[in-house]
């Protein structure tokens, strides 16, 4: 009986505090709207908003964006990507709070953290769906949610009231005009700036990538022309860095030091001032003259001025060999195949292949080792004869000769055709070569600044 007594009270004191605990936690649903209504409530709270250093990868440079959130679910941001004709300069969108693999962020409508997201075809890294970690000291911390491994991490912290003062937008637009302007095939060619240090007489070349804000410091000559830094000696210095755009200045976060020339040189920041359309032409000839210049200062080193270029290290294994491509792959400045549309199909129908014979004898005798022409559909080759000028980086220059190759006795009118379309394409003698390697194979980007045409060879 006492048994039966104590084994009754142990349940209801059980019970009891069962029952106890149950009335002091909330329901799941009520602490998960305490816990999204708690982070509103953070996101709205700073005077200015947020500011944030955006790092998409760790390949990338820093973007700085601002950002006020308000409680019906709008926000407002502020950012110097100029993309979307200056979209994202400053525009309103929508976000809410979740509650799935934690506290989330999302931002709803399209705005920079979306375009960002979207770059090489969604591989940059950009993110627009944060989960929130943690209160650190009057910052928040987030954490990316579409990085499946190492996710970018954000650090929100409160915006002072001229922040906005340090954005770049009038740089990052020029620097936009960097960019070559014709549409090309399979992406495009990461513009090549010549920074000439005049008052050292000395020019740097590196290969920019104005959208992941990184950039490559390739080689540096003597010289501040095109001609004077190829007709003297030059150092390699594949230097890696990435940058920020801020207070008028394009700032290097690891800076580029070099010897040349008895010389010792040192940059870690370009303040950027003067902006015209008067650079030197990409084209020898002269025929475009609408290249942006950007003139400056840089510390320790006096004057400095930007200019467009096309020389590069990104080329310089295109070597003598035979080259051959499908003629598919000539087009204008417009993307437009002459194989498909253009001057091939009109001239000289029944093209499969083009060849571009550059100092190396094939097993026909007569045709020359400097040649270029066409494969047609029955296997014979049609070509002209060219004297070359090679340098040590990627230009080729070459001067078309009126001597013409067939390995079998080609139909009427093919000789005008071989040379109004080798003309069209070589126009302005010149061109720049680019490696474009597509699995495993190697493949070279040639491209014309003088009528932006562009074609590509493969190696045999």
């Amino acid at each position: 009986m006492l048994r039966s007594v104590m084994a009754l009270l142990i349940f209801f004191f059980i019970a009891a505090s069962c029952s106890e605990d149950s009335t002091d936690l909330p329901p799941v649903e009520e602490r998960v709207k305490e816990a999204v209504s708690g982070l509103r409530t953070d996101l709205t709270a700073p005077a200015n908003g947020w500011r944030l250093e955006y790092q998409p990868t760790e390949e990338s440079g820093t973007f700085l964006i601002l950002m006020k959130f308000t409680p019906d679910g709008n926000v407002n941001i502020k950012s110097d990507v100029p993309d979307n004709n200056g979209e994202f300069f400053d525009h309103t969108i929508s976000y809410r709070i979740d509650n799935a693999l934690g506290l989330e962020l999302i931002l709803e409508t399209y705005g920079v953290f979306h375009y960002l997201f979207e770059l090489d075809q969604a591989t940059f890294g950009g993110e627009f769906e944060f989960l929130f970690k943690k209160k650190e000291g009057d910052g928040l911390i987030f954490e990316s949610i579409s990085d499946t491994s190492n996710p970018t991490q954000l650090v929100f912290t409160p915006a002072g009231a001229n922040d906005e003062n340090e954005f770049a937008r009038v740089i990052t637009e020029n620097l936009g005009k960097f960019n070559l302007d014709n549409p090309q095939i399979f992406g495009t060619i990461n513009p090549t700036q010549q920074v000439i240090l005049t008052d050292k007489n000395i020019s740097i070349f590196w290969t920019i990538d104005l959208t992941k804000r990184n950039l490559t410091a390739e080689f540096a000559g003597i010289g501040t022309t095109r001609d004077e830094v190829l007709a003297n000696s030059r150092i390699t210095l594949n230097h890696f860095t990435k940058y920020t755009l801020s207070n008028g200045q394009l700032v290097l976060e690891n800076p580029l030091s070099f010897n040349l020339n008895g010389q010792s040189n040192n940059i870690s920041a370009l303040t950027l001032s003067d902006f015209s359309l008067t650079g030197p032409d990409l084209c020898a000839s002269g025929v475009n003259n609408t290249e942006p210049k950007y003139f400056g200062q840089t510390s320790g080193l006096g004057t400095v001025s930007l200019v467009n270029s096309l020389l590069s290290n990104r080329g310089i294994e295109f070597t003598k060999t035979v080259y051959t491509v499908n003629a598919l792959f000539i087009f204008d400045d417009q993307g437009n195949s002459l194989q498909e549309t253009g001057s091939i199909a009109q001239k000289l129908p029944g093209t499969s292949g083009f060849v571009f014979f550059y100092g190396v004898q094939l097993n026909d005798p007569t045709i020359p080792i400097y040649s270029v022409g066409f494969i047609m559909d029955d296997g014979e080759i049609y070509v002209r004869e060219y004297q070359p000028t090679t340098t040590a980086v990627n230009l080729v220059k070459i001067s078309l000769l009126d001597q013409y190759y067939y390995s079998a006795t080609p139909p009427a009118g093919t000789e005008l055709a071989l040379k109004e379309i080798t003309d069209e394409i070589f126009a302005g003698g010149e061109f720049y070569a680019f490696d474009l390697p597509q699995n495993g194979i190697k493949v070279f980007r040639l491209y014309n600044p003088c009528n932006k045409y562009e074609f590509f060879l493969i190696p045999n």
